[in-house]
Order: C-alpha cells, then sequence, then structure tokens
C-alpha cells in the first residue's frame, strides 16, 4: 500500500513527513510525498521523491497515484480556482484522502452555530465586505475583531477600538503589538478596502479571553482518528500571547505553556465546570463536523476562556499545527507519526467492504 504525503512544496513539513516515514516499516508500507503542481492527470502519475526506509532518506522518483493521501497543504489566505487546485480536486477523485478538509471558517461557523449542544460557544460572528460593515460594528461595540474567512496563524487578524480620536487599529506580529490610529474616517475607510480588496473577512466582538496579567490566551487541543476510527486526543497545551496583545498564536509570538503550569499560574481559569465544557465540545465537535462536512481525520480545536468561565470555540482546523504538542508533550510524537498508516488501514477495510 502506498501513502502519499503532499505539501505545497518539496520543503515543507520534510521533518515531519520524514518521522512519518520512518514508521511506514512496522505497517508495512510504502511512503511517498509530492506536491500538487507535480500531478500528472494525463498520466495518472505522480513525480515526487520515496522513502528508503534502508538509508532512512528520500530518493526522487515518479510513481503511480498513492492508495492514500494525506494532506498538509496550505492554501494561505485566499482560496482562488488554480490549476493547483485543479489537481488536488481531481486526486480526491482518483485517490482516498485521510481528510477531506473543512470549508472556509464562516460556511463552517454558519453551520455549527445551529447546532443545539454547540451553538452557546460560538461568538457571534458576521462576513464583512465593505468598510461600512465594519463600522457599523464598530459603531455598535466599540471593539471588534476582524480576521481573514482562510487565515491561520494569526496572521491577518486586527483588533479595531474606539477612541477619542477616531479608531485604533491593533495587530501583532512576531510577538510585537503595533497600533495605528486614524483620526479620519475616510482615511480608516480606504485601510479597510484596500485589506477588504485582497481577502475575505469576518467580524467578531472583541472578548476578553487574557489571563490575569493581560496576556492573551487559548487553549489548543489537538485530536486525531485512530484505526477504529474514534476521535483520540493526543494532546493539548496553552498559548499566551505579549501583554495587551492581541493574538496567542505561537506563529505571532506566542509562547508554548503546559496546561499544569498554566493552572498553577492561573488558578481560578481553568475549573472542573470548564473542563467539563470542554469535554462537551471535544465529544460533540468532531462528530457532528464531520456528519455535515466531509470526512475528517485530524482536528485542532482553539479554545478561549473569557474572565467569567465562558467558553469560546475560536477556530477549528481541520490541517492543524503541531508545534506546541511538540514542545509540551513529545512522547505523544510517536503516536501522531503512526496516526497516518493507523487510519489507512481503518480506511482501507472498510472503503473495500463499501465497495469504494
Amino acid at each position: 500500500m502506498l501513502i502519499g504525503l503532499m505539501a505545497a512544496s518539496d520543503t515543507h513539513e520534510n521533518n515531519y513527513f520524514t518521522e512519518i516515514a520512518k514508521t511506514a516499516k512496522s505497517f508495512n508500507m510504502k511512503v511517498c510525498k509530492f506536491s500538487p503542481e507535480n500531478i500528472d492527470m494525463d498520466l495518472k502519475k505522480v513525480r515526487g521523491e520515496r522513502f528508503d526506509d534502508e538509508n532512512e532518506t528520500w530518493i526522487a522518483a515518479s510513481f503511480d497515484i498513492p492508495d492514500f493521501v494525506y494532506d498538509r497543504c496550505f492554501h494561505g489566505l485566499v482560496r482562488e480556482s488554480t490549476e493547483t487546485r485543479h489537481k488536488i480536486d481531481w486526486l480526491k477523485d482518483n485517490s482516498n484522502f485521510l481528510g477531506l478538509g473543512l470549508p472556509g471558517k464562516w460556511e463552517v461557523y454558519q453551520i455549527l452555530k445551529n447546532h443545539p449542544h454547540l451553538q452557546a460557544f460560538f461568538p457571534e460572528t458576521v462576513q464583512v465586505t465593505t468598510p461600512e460593515d465594519i463600522n457599523g460594528h464598530l459603531e455598535r461595540l466599540d471593539k471588534i475583531i476582524i480576521k481573514p474567512e482562510f487565515g491561520a496563524g494569526g496572521t491577518g487578524i486586527y483588533l479595531l477600538s474606539k477612541n477619542e480620536d477616531g479608531t485604533l487599529v491593533s495587530m501583532t506580529k512576531k510577538g510585537t503589538k503595533y497600533d495605528r490610529q486614524f483620526s479620519s474616517k475616510s482615511q480608516l475607510n480606504k485601510w479597510l478596502q484596500h485589506l477588504l480588496n485582497r481577502y475575505r473577512y469576518l467580524c467578531q466582538p472583541y472578548l476578553e479571553l487574557c489571563n490575569q496579567n493581560n496576556e492573551p490566551f487559548d487553549l489548543r487541543i489537538l485530536l486525531q482518528k485512530n484505526e477504529k476510527n474514534q476521535w483520540m486526543e493526543r494532546g493539548r497545551g496553552i498559548r499566551t500571547g505579549q501583554k495587551d496583545g492581541i493574538t496567542s498564536n505561537l506563529a505571532t509570538g506566542g509562547e508554548a505553556i503546559s496546561l499544569d503550569n498554566f493552572i498553577k499560574r492561573n488558578p481560578e481559569t481553568i475549573s472542573i465546570a470548564v473542563e467539563q465544557k470542554i469535554q462537551h465540545i471535544l465529544r460533540t465537535l468532531p462528530a457532528e463536523a464531520e456528519a455535515v462536512f466531509e470526512r475528517l481525520f485530524e482536528l485542532g480545536i482553539d479554545i478561549g476562556i473569557d474572565k467569567k468561565g465562558q467558553i469560546w470555540i475560536m477556530d477549528i482546523n481541520s490541517k492543524p499545527g503541531r508545534k506546541i504538542i511538540q514542545a509540551l508533550q513529545p512522547e505523544t510524537m510517536n503516536d501522531i507519526h503512526r496516526a497516518p498508516f493507523q487510519y489507512s488501514q481503518y480506511l482501507a477495510e472498510h472503503l473495500q467492504k463499501a465497495g469504494e
């Protein structure tokens, strides 16, 4: 059985893919890695690299379409129709993807917010298409967050706050907070229009998801399917941002802290009641997401906890990062590396029974 590891470029995810490939031998499987641009739809071949498990190295090769594909391509802040996307869609029809991914944040929100057991955990979210849309929400709420519909890693997120001089726009980049004051609404609208011309944006009320030191934080939980098609929690950790910052993402300068250490520093933040709500989300959300969207293999769920103990689902990512788990719970990485093969085995057995 050939497992294909697909990333946006030959170098992206290279270390992760190598660690995965090293475990393939114990499953009697072969591994290749490739980028979607090297899919040849006419010849039904893929050009990339196969893993030599004797020498634990990658060798350039051309191979048949893999039996299963682990898709780790990240598409950035836009979802334009491109030749690469066409090739990925073709591959979905001609192979079996472990997970078929979630649509954009807006579609996910619109559907899951109506679920009776989940709706209380989603902050109000609206799609904004004009500066007037954003100004209207800012007038009503005084402080709002705008974020790209297809964003990840905290990129492109802005806090807009009304003040005596107009509107203050704040963002965090590489651990540093940047502020820009707009005293003129026309200047603000011009800046917003430039943003909206480039990306599709969502707007949410600003929630005080900060600890006692006014550092933003969230809880990242990584889930993967096991060999029985059951969701397993692989690890969790707290990400804290800079004091008075906007985001806690590691990509924007956040720090990873173990849950135990965080609770010692902030004993009131994660109570038994809060943990019970988190468990409720972990039991409900993956199954419901898979029921209304397509097959999923892994999920990163970002949970915010406000000062009243209210839990908020801030983001759901079907191609989650692992940095925080690798830093805080490295002993779980072996399970994470083995999971693509275990789930491939499950799919091979059950897709065969289903005649696919």
